[in-house]
């Protein structure tokens, strides 16, 4: 299965108005990855507060990021790369919070790609999960925050709210949920290879 973990670091909490200032995306059980920080398309300065949760400033972007166009454009080659080697012609998104973040940005890179005669992935090739929406279901507890869940589960979060380290701490993470799963349904089946099992379960589909 073609399973990738997304994360994006941004200049704010608003998916159709705040810059994206960092991608990651990494490919299941590989080394397979894309990382990159992104010069902000507004071209406006990020904030001392996000400095402070993210520890991207503004001389990091200057110096080490590339434009928002080439930094889209790769993500997207990226995953037609992973795309075409998928052996049922989807491929699975998985993101923490992403049903109210992270794929609402992503959606808004294939909108500014097709703004410029970029060809992107059609949607009905992308099936997007949301780890937090799985936890909620899955899990019986008060909080639901990636970092909170890792440290139940003795995750490494060292170097949080840097994308790369998200997203493989949300590998971990997600399979660990999915091990609780397999746990529940008590069958021989492993959910951990069959994630459109998973966003059924998500959104109640039998």
């Amino acid at each position: 299965m073609s399973i990738v973990f997304l994360d994006f670091e941004t200049s704010g909490f608003n998916p159709y108005h705040d810059d994206i200032i960092e991608i990651a995306i990494k490919l299941i059980n590989s080394d397979t990855s894309y990382n990159s920080l992104v010069h902000p398309q507004s071209n406006e300065c990020i904030s001392q507060r996000i400095t402070a949760v993210t520890s991207i400033t503004n001389e990091l972007l200057r110096d080490e990021g590339v434009s928002w166009k080439k930094a889209y454009s790769e993500l997207n080659d990226f995953l037609k790369s992973i795309l075409q080697k998928s052996p049922d012609g989807k491929l699975y998104i998985i993101a923490h919070n992403g049903e109210t973040f992270d794929f609402l940005f992503l959606k808004r890179i294939f909108s500014e790609l097709n703004e410029l005669n970029i060809k992107t992935i059609p949607s009905k090739n992308i099936v997007y999960i949301d780890s937090l929406l799985f936890a909620r279901r899955l899990l019986k507890r008060e909080y639901y925050k990636q970092e909170s869940l890792c440290k139940t589960y003795n995750i490494n979060t060292k170097g949080n709210h840097r994308a790369l380290n998200d997203v493989r701490a949300l590998e971990e993470l997600y399979t660990k949920l999915c091990e609780i799963f397999n746990e529940e349904l008590n069958s021989r089946r492993n959910v951990l290879e069959n994630p459109q099992m998973i966003h059924d379960y998500i959104h109640f589909k039998k």
